[in-house]
């Protein structure tokens, strides 16, 4: 290599390190945006919840006093109409206590006025903030995506795809995926646990107020609800772990986690499940495992979530030379062509990932369907990498199964 292209290279390499220098420092405080905003975010949500509650009870008390003012009103209609049956100091009474009551009323309105205006400006202060929140919780995710991709290292990936377009489009295959991932992720965590979260500072808050004002019995009965809240919490985040990177995978091996996943999937959705094992299971490279898991996970996923199926078959099949593993539902199908044209525009994520994940891997992967007839799914991935000679990747980790 001449010396003008290692200038070339370092010069590259400075400008990499210097854009990933200012990626780093955008993103930190980005992220620190957003953590304040949605800090701000609870806190006027809390105080909206707050004013909501005043509003009701301004409410209720204009109603009481307007109750009041024409029971006073009626008081005075009588006492002109018989004037002569009442004294003076009756009168005069009767007048007294219907200026006092229509001078309440009026403060009353007006405390009603201030409030619903506020209670309007705090609605709109809360998208606001909402949405800059959200802004900077998607700028810190793409900026995320570029970190990864800039630090990661695809040499090895270009040095096994001699095609040009094709090493494009897995690698815009796997960033789309990892987007889709880190939105999907994201979304989740903020309708699930941050929601719910919010609800626990609201609910908490409220429990200070009732415990302040001598209403023990309902505090007690909030923080309660309060316990119940954090238990859904702990259940959603473990399952969003779970999600990420299942433990059992690495410990257990591919059939078992699927087993798993498959099981507790379709339990949720009342779709009858089955996992069939042909062959003897061996455990596999770790890389093929994740792949094959990641596989399943998105198929079963996508015909639960769009396919209203009643039966879910996943078919693992273990060969001397290859592992394949099927899919296949009763669901409602759908239109191979509009799955295509979407494949090709780049707008199903998941399908892409699937794609990518098995073509990396030297494998195959097939999709079928018809509307009506349901869905089958099929990933064939080979145990001999073309050049290792034929070494077995699946074979350092073996286990029998019954």
């Amino acid at each position: 290599m001449s010396d003008s292209n290692l200038l070339s290279t370092a010069r590259v390499e400075a400008v990499l390190r210097s854009t990933l220098k200012a990626l780093e420092q955008g993103k930190s405080q980005m992220y620190d945006i957003a953590e304040h905003a949605r800090q701000e975010y609870y806190r006027l949500q809390a105080e909206l919840e707050q004013v909501k509650q005043a509003v009701s009870q301004a409410i209720r008390q204009v109603e009481s006093l307007d109750k009041q003012f024409k029971q006073a009103r009626t008081r005075l209609y009588e006492i002109s109409r018989d004037f002569e049956h009442y004294s003076e100091g009756d009168q005069a009474q009767a007048y007294k206590e219907a200026e006092r009551v229509r001078e309440s009323l009026a403060v009353a309105q007006e405390r009603e006025r201030n409030l619903r205006l506020q209670r309007k400006n705090l609605e709109i202060s809360l998208n606001r903030m909402d949405e800059i929140a959200s802004k900077a919780e998607r700028f810190v995710s793409q900026v995320g995506v570029a970190l990864a991709y800039l630090e990661g290292n695809l040499r090895d990936v270009n040095d096994e795809i001699e095609n040009v377009q094709l090493r494009y489009e897995i690698r815009q295959g796997i960033l789309k995926g990892q987007e889709n991932e880190r939105r999907r992720l994201a979304r989740e965590i903020h309708d699930g646990p941050v929601q719910d979260l919010a609800n626990i500072m609201i609910k908490l808050d409220i429990c200070e107020r009732l415990y302040g004002i001598g209403r023990q019995q309902e505090a007690v009965s909030e923080y309660r609800s309060v316990k119940t809240l954090i238990q859904s919490v702990i259940g959603d985040v473990r399952r969003i772990i779970y999600d990420l990177s299942p433990l059992t995978l690495e410990d257990l091996g591919l059939v078992h986690t699927a087993m798993r996943y498959v099981k507790e999937s379709c339990d949720q959705y009342g779709v009858d499940s089955e996992v069939l094992v042909v062959g003897q299971e061996v455990r596999l490279d770790d890389a093929i495992e994740v792949a094959l898991f990641r596989t399943i996970q998105e198929a079963v996923s996508n015909s639960l979530r769009h396919g209203r199926p009643t039966q879910v078959t996943v078919r693992i099949e273990f060969g001397s030379e290859w592992v394949r593993v099927g899919v296949f539902d009763n669901g409602i199908g759908f239109d191979m062509e509009d799955v295509q044209n979407r494949l090709h525009e780049g707008r199903h994520y998941g399908l892409i990932g699937m794609q990518d994940r098995i073509k990396l891997l030297n494998g195959s992967f097939s999709l079928n369907s018809t509307p009506g007839q349901g869905t089958r799914l099929v990933a064939s991935i080979p145990l001999h990498p073309k050049e290792s000679g034929g070494d077995k990747l699946g074979s350092n980790k073996s286990t029998n199964r019954r």
